[in-house]
């Protein structure tokens, strides 16, 4: 198994759960998006009822009751809409939970707690007051962690007009109606780990998945480790018999050297009659040359004497059976090519 191979499907086996945990994330994304958009409207529907239906009604119905932001203080007093969202927003924010929902103005009534406003507040106010319709929607996070805060605007309705431009603690008294007075946030933290957990038969096939490919991976390589093997040996053996093969090849003829390798040949033990014609040749006065000679120059004598001899016979198809001293033994399956080759 090559290389390349092996790293597209590791790559392959990585990429998937990647590209399921991706679109998970972007999933997230969305219903946190969506959560936070749902829960901004309905508090703001309760908190339009509120101040249509319930504020408004009392302070026709009764004047004794009387509607205001410290109405702890006031005995008989219901609080007004944006004191109703602010002890909202402190009971929803006071529990350990992925929602927190706050609800701010750069211009609160007078005496109410001071409260500071991040970077993402006042740009919110400032962009809501010039398109109110366009929520602000701010994502974080990280990889597996995604945070999401919305800010709706807190649009001042005919009730809000009348109580704030009249009321003494009102910072500012020339509110009109569809004015932007501040906003109100929701803020929901979501774990994507948390999510990871519902997908249990996506990940049971994940992990089915990644066995079933590394143990493919694992039997290609142990099968590759075997072909490697017997590649080796057939090598190895290739290797021996091209030496046999030279070393044969010095005391046979071409011809039946390429007969038998080439399988035209058989090399079987069995009785064939041919004509044959031995040879037999020696050097003339040896004995006396001998004398005459140092070693060094019989030798080269011989040398030269039995190349000669021996390439004629190799090519008329003669065999060479033995050197004996001088003389050179040889036979041939035909003995017009031997005395041909030694006319």
């Amino acid at each position: 198994m090559g290389p390349l191979l092996v790293a597209a499907v590791v790559i392959g086996l990585i990429g998937l759960p990647v590209a399921a945990w991706l679109d998970l994330r972007d999933l997230s994304e969305r219903m946190l998006r969506t959560q936070a958009s749902e829960i901004s409207r309905i508090i703001d529907e309760m908190r339009g009822f509120y101040g249509s239906d319930v504020v408004g009604r009392v302070l026709q119905a009764d004047d004794a009751v009387t509607a205001t932001h410290n109405y702890r203080d006031v005995p008989g007093a219901i609080p007004i809409p944006a004191t109703l969202s602010i002890e909202l927003g402190k009971r929803i924010s006071a529990h350990d939970g992925s929602v927190k929902y706050r609800f701010v103005s750069d211009l609160p009534f007078k005496g109410r707690d001071p409260h500071q406003l991040d970077v993402f507040e006042r740009n919110a106010i400032l962009a809501l007051r010039a398109n109110p319709r366009e929520p602000i929607i701010e994502v974080s996070g990280s990889l597996f962690d995604r945070h999401v805060r919305a800010a709706a605007p807190v649009v001042m309705r005919q009730v809000c007009v009348t109580c704030h431009n009249s009321h003494p603690d009102s910072p500012k008294t020339d509110w009109k109606v569809g004015d932007v007075r501040g906003i109100q946030e929701i803020s929901v933290n979501q774990p994507i780990a948390a999510n990871v957990l519902a997908f249990k038969y996506l990940l049971l096939y994940f992990g089915f998945a990644a066995a079933a490919g590394l143990t493919f991976i694992l039997l290609q390589r142990r099968q590759s480790a075997l072909v490697q093997g017997i590649n080796k040996e057939l090598s190895e053996a290739n290797d021996f018999l091209a030496a046999i093969s030279l070393k044969i090849a010095k005391y046979l003829s071409p011809q039946i050297y390429k007969s038998i390798f080439s399988g035209q040949k058989d090399v079987t033990i069995a009785t064939e009659r041919k004509k044959l014609t031995i040879f037999f040749s020696d050097v003339k006065d040896f004995t006396a040359i001998v004398e005459r000679l140092q070693p060094e120059d019989l030798t080269l004598l011989l040398n030269e004497y039995f190349t000669e001899m021996s390439t004629i016979a190799l090519k008329h198809g003669g065999t060479i059976d033995k050197f004996i001293g001088d003389a050179l033994l040889r036979h041939a399956a035909s003995a017009g090519a031997v005395e041909q080759g030694v006319a």
